[in-house]
């Protein structure tokens, strides 16, 4: 999940506050819930509330701990879907009511992608186990329509997004001993996503974003006693390449418009390490938990730039501008940048139970339940109103998760569902909001299907 719940929204700032200023004014390329860098994949993992470091045995083993594919026996070929929604209410005045009342605008965003795809290759080396594995995951998803609906005369808009942030990753996993397991996986971002803003009043922009870069992941499993896996995984940093694109439309000015494009933006993304802990309590029951650090105080974005609204000439010629930063900005939370952005922890807990239907062990039906608190990169303070304290806002999201799957032979289904909530800073505190958080909603369903084929190795 990672959810990242803050993005490339506008700030409500003057020109004096460079380079915090304009950033990214109409354009809502909002990062919420979309960037898979601390954590995975699979309906298995995410039931089990996403303690999956020290219990990674399939082949989504690669997206967590890649020292788990040392556990497969048998060839496996593996998709992953998932079904995103997200909503975020703003507070905000009704200035046209009277008296005036709060209402609320909703931002909701719904969509439907390919999570993951991957194609492990059990092998057996002097004895010892391991696998290689090549797959495909969407780290980084934009696809689906986002709409506000702001009533009594409150401002509304669309965006609609194709695409995201995705890798390519080669992975392997070894046991070194009986008690020890060592993997690592290369991984390639790729493609990118375009996305449009409609701000249904002749005003648009659209936004290209193409992202090369490589990192690694280094996962290791040690297992003490026979039933307690402890395990560690290392994610390194790295800077990727965007190649970025800007349309502005502006209706009202009759401005035609020019792409500006930039091929110098990069994004310096952070490490992250994380610790975990399975204990199989029976035969049936795993219990598991997990802890993460990610580094979003080291995470930023260079040469970005926004586009201001076109202006009229007096001789009737339409000027457009460019707003460029030059200095480096906090990624993903850039309308929080003017604040800094802290590094953030995540805690994760959960379990399964399988059932068993005959004796052989051919049917099996899991299920799991899980819960977690996912730490945000934002700099916790107070905000004020008018003078006066509103509110103050925590610096996690928590959520619960439930699954259940069935296994018939080789073959293995597993659904999960995670619901998760929190609140977040506006990046307007003036212009009639009420209050400074918004409050952040997500539901998301993901669904696996595993298929395990030939000689046992």
């Amino acid at each position: 999940m990672a959810v990242l719940c803050f993005g490339l929204t506008s700030l409500n700032a003057s020109a004096q506050d460079d380079p915090f200023r304009r950033v990214n004014q109409d354009e809502l390329a909002s990062f919420y819930g979309r960037m898979n860098v601390v954590v995975g994949s699979g309906a298995r993992a995410f039931g089990m509330g996403g303690a999956f470091l020290a219990r990674a045995d399939d082949a989504t083993a690669a997206s967590w701990n890649p020292a788990g594919l040392s556990y497969l026996r048998r060839t496996e070929v593996s998709l992953v879907g998932v079904n995103n929604n997200f909503l975020q209410l703003l507070p905000r005045e009704n200035n046209s009511a009277s008296p005036a009342r709060p209402v609320t605008t909703r931002d909701e965003l719904r969509a439907s992608v390919a999570d993951f795809a991957g194609f492990a290759y059990p092998l057996r080396i002097k004895g010892r186990t391991g696998a290689v594995q090549a797959s495909y995951q969407r780290s980084f998803s934009f696809t689906g329509s986002r709409s506000s609906e702001a009533p009594a005369g409150g401002e509304e808009f669309s965006v609609k997004g194709q695409g995201g942030f995705d890798t390519l990753s080669l992975s392997s996993g070894f046991e070194l001993r009986s008690d020890l397991r060592v993997g690592v996986s290369v991984n390639r971002w790729i493609n990118g996503f375009s996305q449009t803003v409609d701000r249904k009043l002749g005003r648009a922009v659209t936004s290209d974003w193409e992202i090369s870069g490589t990192n690694y992941n280094l996962g290791v499993v040690f297992t003490p006693a026979p039933e307690l896996n402890l395990g560690a995984v290392f994610k390194s940093p790295f800077r990727a390449r965007i190649d970025l694109t800007k349309t502005r439309t502006d209706g009202d000015t009759g401005a035609i418009d020019t792409p500006v494009r930039r091929d110098n933006v990069e994004i310096r993304f952070p490490r992250v390490f994380g610790v975990g802990a399975s204990y199989r309590a029976t035969n049936t029951l795993t219990l598991s938990a997990d802890f993460t650090h990610t580094a979003w105080s080291r995470s930023t974005i260079l040469n970005f730039f926004s586009l201001p609204p076109k202006t009229i000439t007096g001789a009737g010629v339409s000027v457009q501008g460019v707003d460029e930063y030059p200095l480096p900005l906090p990624f993903p939370a850039v309308e929080e940048g003017a604040n800094g952005q802290a590094d953030s922890t995540q805690l994760r807990m959960g379990g399964e139970w399988v059932l068993r239907f005959d004796e052989s062990g051919n049917i099996l039906i899991p299920l799991r339940a899980g819960f977690f608190r996912d730490g945000q990169p934002v700099v916790k303070r107070l905000r004020f109103f008018e003078g006066g304290p509103v509110s103050e806002y925590k610096r996690s999201f928590t959520g619960w998760t439930a699954g259940a799957g069935v296994t018939m032979g080789g073959v293995l289904f597993d659904v999960a569902y995670i619901r998760e909530m929190g609140s977040v800073p506006a990046s307007r505190t003036g212009d009639g909001v009420l209050d400074s958080s918004i409050n952040v909603r997500y539901n998301r369903i993901f669904a696996s299907m595993m298929v395990r084929f030939g000689q046992r190795r």
